[in-house]
């Protein structure tokens, strides 16, 4: 088993004791070099989950899907994201859907419950499941190449072929594990300097990814998302992107630097104060809207987090 050393990057104190303790690992990339770590991966290899959305979304140019199926930057920007599931969500989901004649009966992804309940009708769908714009992509790919519909998420089939391929061009990686996301896609691993490789290559190349989720924050990802939130923070600056197991990355377009924050626990509370706090520290947001202290259920207050990293 390879040997890697995650760092305490977080806990808490309630009266002088501490009550939690998180760890992962906090890594800063400039030129394609790495100028700041936090833990020790030796280089471990991590399953990128949602990470990949805006590289699998790509393909959108190989195929020149905005002006064949008249593509909105909404509609790019939840093909990259992973949505909370409100009506405006999924009416974009299905649009992506009618362009190509399909329907959300077509996708495989699991049914689920959507992140953001408040227009919920209480029964669980495909169209929720926050993957599902991906899903809806990969079949409109599918489609227009008269590739099967049923068999889309199989790494043997010529979309998932493609995206590999994709995920090694960009990163340099020589070899690349694979195993099957939560929604049935494969899912891919690399280690940090295979992931910011692969991301400055993407935003260099693909721009029409960044100047979507810059746009359109909200169709990427919605309320309560921490991605579409260091957006809106950022300031038409920042581009985030978050992965289930703990994974944040931001793309800094003026200073062309990037910023990964692997949590080993996946908590994204946590992962959302370690973030922000880094990300203030760095001077790339102007403000901190996490509040450093938390309450029991009467409201009282408890305790204090303290980050355990400095990048001041």
């Amino acid at each position: 088993m390879i040997n890697i050393k995650p760092e305490n990057i977080l806990y808490s104190l309630r009266n002088n004791v501490v009550d939690e303790q998180f760890f992962g690992f906090i890594v800063l990339y400039e030129n394609f070099s790495c100028i700041k770590k936090i833990g020790d991966d030796n280089n471990a290899p991590f399953y990128l989950r949602s990470l990949s959305k805006p590289v699998q979304a790509s393909l959108i140019q190989d195929f020149n899907i905005i002006e064949r199926l008249n593509f909105s930057c909404e509609e790019i920007a939840i093909c990259c994201g992973s949505h909370c599931g409100t009506n405006f969500h999924v009416n974009l989901v299905r649009s992506i859907l009618s362009k190509v004649g399909l329907s959300e009966n077509h996708l495989l992804c699991p049914v689920a419950e959507p992140l953001d309940k408040r227009d919920y009708d209480g029964i669980k769908r495909s169209v929720y499941n926050n993957c599902s714009a991906k899903h809806a992509l990969m079949l409109a790919i599918c489609k227009l190449n008269n590739w099967d519909l049923s068999s889309y998420c199989d790494i043997s089939h010529p979309l998932q072929k493609m995206i590999f391929k994709r995920h090694l061009d960009l990163s340099l990686a020589d070899k690349i594990p694979i195993s099957s996301d939560g929604c049935g896609t494969p899912v891919f691993a690399l280690d940090f300097n295979e992931i910011a490789h692969m991301f400055f290559n993407l935003f260099h190349k693909y721009d029409f990814i960044l100047s979507s989720l810059i746009k359109c924050p909200y169709a990427f990802g919605g309320y309560g998302r921490l991605d579409t939130e260091i957006i809106e923070l950022g300031r038409f600056n920042l581009v985030a992107k978050v992965g289930a197991g703990g994974f944040v990355l931001i793309y800094n377009i003026k200073e062309d630097k990037i910023f990964i924050v692997k949590m080993s626990q996946n908590n994204n509370h946590a992962r959302r104060i370690v973030t922000l706090n880094a990300l203030y520290q760095l001077g790339w947001i102007d403000s901190n809207p996490v509040p450093m202290q938390y309450c029991n259920d009467l409201g009282e207050i408890v305790g204090d987090y303290i980050c355990n990293f400095s990048f001041l």
